[in-house]
């Protein structure tokens, strides 16, 4: 393993990063797998995920749809997750203060 974060974010959502180093195969032709989620813990909902599994290849999860993404390097895909996580964290955080 690379990386293993776990995060409690000051809006209350959990972020963990999972990057793991492998062997080149088909599979994981980067030698590079992934999982980078923020959640809800309350309602155990996922706001935003970034991952690599196999047969999709690099895809986000976001606001119950999916795209796929293009993986460079993990130095620029940690940028990007942490990036989409603070507009994703800020919304939830406006979200929530206007139910109050």
């Amino acid at each position: 393993m690379i990386l293993h974060q776990k995060l409690a974010l000051k809006s209350g959502l959990i972020s963990e990063r999972k990057i793991w180093k492998l062997r080149v195969s088909e599979r994981y032709t980067t030698g590079i797998k992934y999982r980078l989620v923020l959640v809800n813990p309350e309602s155990h909902d996922v706001v935003l995920l970034y991952d690599n599994h196999w047969p999709k290849g690099p895809h986000i999860h976001w606001d119950l749809k999916e795209r796929s993404y293009q993986f460079e390097s993990v130095e620029k895909l940690l940028a990007n997750f942490i990036q989409e996580s603070e507009v994703e964290e800020n919304r939830y955080y406006e979200n929530k203060k206007n139910r109050n």
